[in-house]
């Protein structure tokens, strides 16, 4: 599983890296993303879950808080073909 960080960047740097990483992961024929947002006001992890939420091809995997590992990341599914099938368009 790949991992995104964007804890402690500003608002408008979090939200390019968080983008170009996950389209790099949706190419590269990754399953799960996990995003590190932090915990602080928020912020962060609101604009992770806006952008996903905007997304086609990507989905929140849902956990109770009280059995998530870490509060300052989101985990994402990616939907995406497999690796195989990426690697072949790429070619």
């Amino acid at each position: 599983m790949r991992t995104i960080y964007i804890r402690k960047l500003r608002f408008e740097e979090a939200r390019i890296k968080l983008e170009r990483e996950l389209h790099d992961a949706f190419m590269d024929g990754e399953s799960y993303v996990e995003i590190l947002h932090g915990i602080g006001e928020g912020i962060l992890r609101r604009m992770a879950i806006d952008y996903v939420e905007t997304c086609d091809f990507l989905k929140l995997v849902e956990t109770d808080p009280m059995f998530r590992s870490n509060p300052g990341a989101t985990i994402v599914e990616i939907l995406a073909p497999s690796k195989e099938y990426i690697n072949r368009l790429k070619s």
